[in-house]
């Protein structure tokens, strides 16, 4: 097997693009949350309590990150939107709902930008629950965890970031220069579970856009299982094309992978 290209459906960019319109910020950030909520709000969880901060400016801490997936998707955050494992967000317990930070994973410097729309992870030592998708970007999945360094992040920089991990890096030509130099079979893997619901739930999700031949490839690494969600077949150029552009509404890293 081979794996000719790795890389997530977007490309972090630096805070130096062109200056955005206040319009153009707001459509890229859709904020759907529902429920406005006090800037200062105090609750209470488990006995403890919380008082949230009134602002996400300067905003910097060093903790350890955790991430939540499939068995909360399409729950209900605390903002009132539906939590999507597959964008880039995230829960904090006393950041402002909706704010927006940077989280660099410090084990290998890779970073995201994410909304913080859901309150949590009511865990003493961890300071942010991270979706699927931002936790794949910065590498901790496997772990389950990661020393992170937050830091807050404006809402001009959060709108350009997402404005550019909103695309697919791939392109028709790429995939005709893999198969002029392979001939074997080329499949597209979007995603690899260590328990299969999470597997299942991709699939189905996948499925639902449209994408037509996704599968579950269960394998055996060393003393641990894992459950890869691949599509294919990919046999025409113009196949490949249309299934990068329905994967490109989800926030996915890709593998072309040929056997």
């Amino acid at each position: 097997m081979a794996i000719f290209l790795l890389a997530s459906c977007s490309v972090q960019s630096s805070f130096s693009e062109s200056k955005m319109s206040n319009k153009e910020i707001t459509s890229i950030l859709n904020d759907g949350c529902t429920i406005k909520r006090n800037k200062r709000e105090r609750y209470k969880v488990f006995g403890k309590r919380y008082r949230t901060l009134s602002s996400s400016k300067g905003y910097k801490k060093r903790g350890i990150a955790s991430w939540y997936g499939a068995k909360f998707n399409g729950n209900d955050t605390a903002c009132g939107e539906k939590y999507d494992m597959y964008k880039y967000t995230a829960a904090h317990k006393t950041l402002p709902l909706p704010s927006y930070v940077s989280v660099k994973n410090l084990s290998n410097g890779k970073s995201v930008i994410v909304k913080i729309n859901d309150r949590g992870p009511f865990v003493d030592n961890r300071i942010i629950d991270l979706s699927y998708a931002a936790a794949k970007k910065i590498d901790m999945l496997t772990e389950g965890t990661a020393v992170v360094r937050i830091r807050g992040v404006s809402e001009e920089q959060a709108a350009q970031s997402f404005k550019n991990n909103t695309r697919s890096i791939f392109s028709r030509s790429i995939f005709e220069k893999i198969v002029s130099r392979n001939k074997k079979k080329i499949l597209i893997q979007i995603g690899a579970f260590t328990e299969e619901r999470g597997a299942r739930e991709l699939k189905k999700i996948v499925t639902n856009i449209g994408v037509k031949y996704v599968f579950i490839n269960k394998t055996r690494s060393g003393t641990k299982i894992f459950y890869r969600v691949r599509v294919g077949p990919i046999q025409t150029a113009q196949s490949y094309e249309d299934t990068i552009n329905k994967l490109t509404s989800l926030n996915l890293d890709i593998n072309i992978i040929s056997e």
